[in-house]
């Protein structure tokens, strides 16, 4: 599998441990988790709003049990659920601002020497932690090493359904006890397993934990005529002055004869970039009316994302780029930033994953 294949893992091929073999019930569930239904009080007043918990609280539960879909939200011992602002878009970057990060410095003993044995435990109390209403990633979580155990480092293996049954797990590392799993599909049942490593050896894997995504948002994404973008590994050239964003690129073609170029930072946060010819320069999209929220249309999110760093114009370097003043407007190229009224940003997050291959 390349690297631009599903989720960007790549695929192991070690040799199939007895552990890997298990295969849990399709149907299986924790019936007894769900939350009691709430009581109804019939009212005689106008309905108020409903108040919408602190963004970015975490529980066992989603804090609605069904998604916009109407299928029921997966719920397990070892599932966490952090809400969001069911407004707002995915955002894998405050997710992750929930973790705090263990450097493995303070886990590793300075000479390692004085141990020469592989890690003798499995990692403990695996966690998936979803964000209720993405269905595109989770965060696998696990606590530290058993006293002990000399760990300087983790593999994570992740599967779907099929791949589980057939013992085809993908596999990434990590240097701490949590891992994003991306671009992954909807209504998908995975499996993660997590090990843990050092220069000796690799110790025991753990038992699999599975979590079944929730729905797409029907409301979320426009497909253009012939379904669904395909988005094109391409390194293009642009200006990376002005992006928080470093990682893989990809380009598509747009609607309107136009070439759409990401970088991602992740899956779900990015810079947008335009270009007349795949082989020309890639512009930032500068913005009139706002702050380039309508911009997410040109990855075909009908939501107006969340952008950023925030600035002012007057503060943004005079560059070159495309520009508009709202959603549908053709584009037009000249002078963005400062001494114009185009602000431009350095990522979007709109709620689509890229590349959401699967």
């Amino acid at each position: 599998m390349s690297s631009d294949d599903f989720s960007g893992l790549e695929m192991d091929t070690a040799t199939p441990t007895e552990e890997a073999y298990v295969v849990y019930d399709e149907d299986y569930e924790f019936g007894t988790t769900r939350r009691p239904p709430a009581t109804i009080v019939p009212s005689t007043t106008v309905a108020t709003p409903k108040v919408i918990q602190e963004e970015g609280t975490v529980s066992s539960f989603p804090e609605e049990e069904f998604d916009l879909a109407g299928k029921k939200r997966f719920v397990a011992p070892y599932v966490t659920y952090l809400s969001k602002d069911p407004s707002a878009p995915c955002s894998l970057t405050d997710a992750l601002d929930h973790f705090q990060v263990d450097s493995l410095d303070e886990i590793i003993p300075s000479d390692l020497t004085k141990n020469d044995l592989p890690p003798q435990h499995t990692p403990r109390n695996i966690t998936v932690v979803a964000m209720e209403g993405c269905h595109s990633f989770v965060i696998v979580d696990w606590n530290k090493a058993t006293p002990g155990d000399v760990v300087t480092g983790y593999l994570v293996y992740s599967a779907s359904y099929e791949d589980f049954i057939r013992n085809k797990w993908s596999t990434q590392a990590s240097s701490v006890t949590h891992l994003p799993i991306e671009n992954l599909k909807p209504n998908t049942r995975y499996y993660f397993k997590v090990q843990a490593k050092n220069p000796h050896g690799y110790g025991p894997i753990s038992s699999s934990v599975s979590f079944v995504t929730e729905s797409d948002n029907p409301l979320l994404v426009v497909r253009p005529p012939g379904g669904e973008p395909i988005w094109i590994p391409f390194a293009f050239k642009h200006d990376s002055g002005y992006t928080d964003c470093h990682g893989r690129q990809y380009v598509k073609r747009t609607w309107y004869k136009k070439f759409v170029g990401v970088v991602l930072c992740n899956s779900l946060r990015y810079k947008i970039y335009l270009s007349d010819n795949l082989k020309d320069t890639f512009y930032s999209i500068g913005d009139s009316w706002g702050r380039g929220e309508d911009h997410c249309q040109f990855v075909d999110s009908h939501l107006d994302g969340r952008t950023g760093p925030q600035s002012y114009v007057e503060a943004l370097p005079a560059i070159q780029g495309y520009y508009r003043q709202y959603r549908q407007e053709p584009v037009s190229f000249g002078n963005i930033g400062f001494g114009t009224p185009f602000y431009y940003v350095g990522w979007y997050e709109c709620g689509v994953s890229i590349p959401g291959k699967w």
